[in-house]
């Protein structure tokens, strides 16, 4: 039998496998795309999708009986920070094969 932590680790990688396919299907067809028989842009279904995620992750916090724990509206900034930096390193890396088009980085 799963545990609850166990069941909420599983409903995070479900989420994370949807932000996922929404992304990749975002890139292709742009954030302003609307698929037919959806009312919603594509940008607005990544938000939702990401929303969903940040849910499992906030239930498993609240069903981990303190074995997890992640403050929603408090992220690591130190985090965020060095991995904005490796993948700023990676993006500069594809610009110079030329398989990203160069511009303004964030």
């Amino acid at each position: 039998m799963m545990t609850l932590p166990q069941y909420f680790l599983v409903k995070i990688a479900e989420e994370a496998s949807e932000v996922a396919q929404i992304a990749l299907k975002t890139a292709h067809f742009g954030l302003s795309e609307i698929q037919p028989g959806r009312a919603e842009t594509n940008a607005e279904r990544v938000y939702g999708e990401l929303n969903d995620l940040l849910a499992m992750v906030h239930r498993l916090g609240e069903v981990s009986n303190g074995e997890f724990w992640f403050d929603i509206g408090s992220p690591d900034h130190v985090a965020i920070a060095t991995k904005l930096a490796k993948v700023a390193h990676f993006l500069t890396y594809s610009q110079s094969l030329g398989l990203v088009e160069s511009g303004v980085q964030t």
